[in-house]
């Protein structure tokens, strides 16, 4: 059976932006997971690789970045507490301290490094993804014209191919 563009585009939406399973974006936009999984492998061998966008996408919209954020905060209070009680701690001989200590604090320096990777300061094709997606909201909002919205989403179809290779999607 062959399926317009429309849902594609659909199946493709589902994936990416909403982070559904691949199967339950095929069962949403009603076609077989293996229609759906053809069209994601096709997609990827013209360039638009949906896992790397889904990526960029979690990234935009801050999912990543409240979780590491929260792991980092639990981690942070659980350090000071942990501190706090080896300081108190007084029938512990000074060096076992200061081994608790030293791995207390690898593990502070670890914790750090890996927040700066899942932290990244600016990332541009999150960066552009988000602004996209906020001038979209902001047409959506101040303009009745359906004609502009619609040939606001045209161009965002060619758009995304120059975004593939500006970022090596």
């Amino acid at each position: 059976m062959a399926h317009d563009e429309k849902t594609k585009a659909d199946v493709r939406r589902y994936y990416v932006f909403d982070c559904l399973t691949l199967e339950t974006a095929a069962e949403k936009a009603k076609v077989s997971y293996n229609t759906a999984r053809r069209w994601k492998r096709e997609a990827e061998g013209r360039g638009d690789n949906w896992d790397k966008v889904r990526d960029a996408n979690t990234m935009a919209s801050g999912k990543v970045e409240d979780v590491a954020r929260g792991m980092l905060t639990s981690f942070v209070l659980y350090f000071e507490n942990t501190l706090d009680e080896l300081r108190k701690t007084e029938d512990l001989p000074v060096s076992e301290k200061a081994k608790l200590m030293q791995g207390l604090g690898d593990s502070y320096s670890k914790m750090i490094a890996s927040s700066k990777r899942l932290l990244p300061e600016v990332s541009e094709l999150a960066t552009a993804i988000k602004t996209i997606k906020l001038f979209g909201d902001y047409l959506e909002a101040h303009t009745q014209d359906k004609q502009v919205r619609a040939t606001f989403a045209d161009l965002l179809k060619g758009f995304a191919s120059v975004l593939d290779k500006a970022f090596k999607v």
